[in-house]
């Protein structure tokens, strides 16, 4: 395995002191082991850090802290510190099936257009008591930019991506907080998806998920810098087909109360 390429898999952490352990072990357990580990608590209140002093002592990964930056700086600042030739990105409150890297690299690694890959994901509850859907239901693979110009369908725990793509498009724009969005798309622009067709990346719902707790306008308004910002990528078209689907689902059908 050392003669395959490294993956170096990022871990954000924000207040999940009970759900890290888990997210970790689901890392640990990877069936491709050519890896390192990074997790950077972004300034939580909780003991978060404390249970990382803890699991560190047992297992071998890199822990960052830090005063609150938010996901894009957090995210940047720990690939800065990588040394893979891909990045995994996973929630510290999610957790991946043990054949997901294996499965990715083997993918990318015999492709010659893709620096991109993705997998399906399952969504599951607070208590991973029961599982409520797969998604998305049809990975889109290729050249995708028009698609995902429309919609994010891409599970963000479940990408992979190329070192070189990452500094291609110089990180994640730390201007927005539709991040995962925002990278897709430029993705999109410079490589060809691949993609996985089975659900390996498990994403939790619970009430604390920022899509929840953040109100829809300022949903819609994140989504339309985005939009804005990549209009060159698309047709004009495109872009206003966009801007007007995500207004009426964001202001006039799920309306803020």
């Amino acid at each position: 395995m050392t003669n395959l390429p490294m993956v170096s898999v990022i871990i954000p952490c924000y207040n999940h002191e009970k759900y890290i352990e888990q997210a970790l072990k689901s890392v640990f357990e990877q069936t491709y082991t050519n890896i390192e580990i990074i997790v950077i608590d972004d300034g939580s209140s909780d003991n978060s850090v404390k249970v990382l002093k803890e699991i560190q002592k047992q297992h071998d990964f890199t822990l960052i802290t830090q005063s609150n930056m938010g996901v894009c700086k957090t995210l940047n600042k720990a690939i800065l510190h990588s040394n893979g030739k891909y990045i995994a990105l996973l929630a510290s409150d999610d957790y991946w099936d043990k054949t997901k890297i294996e499965k990715q690299v083997r993918l990318l690694e015999t492709s010659t257009n893709s620096e991109f890959c993705y997998t399906q994901a399952k969504e599951f509850d607070e208590n991973d008591t029961s599982y409520e859907k797969i998604f998305p239901k049809k990975p889109l693979t290729g050249k995708v930019l028009k698609q995902v110009f429309i919609r994010q369908h891409v599970p963000a725990g479940s990408i992979m991506f190329s070192r070189e793509l990452f500094d291609k498009l110089h990180g994640f724009d730390e201007n927005l907080k539709e991040e995962d969005w925002d990278f897709v798309i430029r993705s999109a622009a410079q490589t060809e998806f691949s993609a996985v067709p089975e659900p390996l990346f498990y994403y939790r719902s619970h009430e604390k998920n920022i899509m929840k707790t953040r109100k829809r306008k300022e949903i819609f308004r994140q989504k339309a810098l985005l939009l804005t910002k990549n209009f060159d990528l698309v047709s004009p078209y495109r872009w206003f087909l966009s801007i007007t689907i995500h207004f009426l689902y964001d202001i006039i059908l799920k309306k803020d109360c």
